[in-house]
């Protein structure tokens, strides 16, 4: 299934995040959300991401569902988010992607994140069980 990964990120956890997906994720393609986008319609399946600040995603990531809520409605889709706010996931989720795109996703997740203006030691931040898992929902649906 050709499959499309776009992210808006300002740390790069978001970025981290979508790269990690497509590694997992057969035929995919990632794409930056304030670069040149391919034609949507050409995918099967559209994963998006971005990373939220005082519990808002970024404005490209808004756009792009707004723009695109059609046809994101008529393709398997998944979302994510990363944020370093973990007991506030599902506020975040239902704040940031609307209740159409949330109930027809195949999948919808809240990752953590990291500081936007520092670099940290490791990857400790990062659930790679949360990734494996989001993966494999995917895969599942191919």
């Amino acid at each position: 299934m050709k499959t499309l990964i776009v992210y808006s990120t300002k740390s790069g956890a978001a970025k981290e995040y979508a790269e990690m997906l497509a590694a997992k994720i057969e035929n995919s393609t990632v794409c930056d959300l304030d670069k040149k986008m391919p034609n949507i319609r050409d995918f099967e399946m559209i994963i998006a991401g971005s990373g939220i600040r005082m519990g808002k995603a970024y404005k490209p990531f808004r756009s792009f569902l707004m723009d695109n809520t059609g046809v994101l409605l008529s393709r398997k889709t998944a979302f994510f988010l990363c944020g370093m706010t973990p007991g506030e996931s599902q506020k975040d989720i239902e704040k940031n992607i609307p209740g159409d795109l949330r109930a027809a996703a195949v999948c919808v997740r809240k990752f953590g994140g990291k500081q936007p203006f520092g670099k940290p030691a490791d990857q400790s931040w990062m659930s790679t069980e949360e990734i494996e898992e989001f993966a494999q929902l995917v895969n599942k649906t191919a």
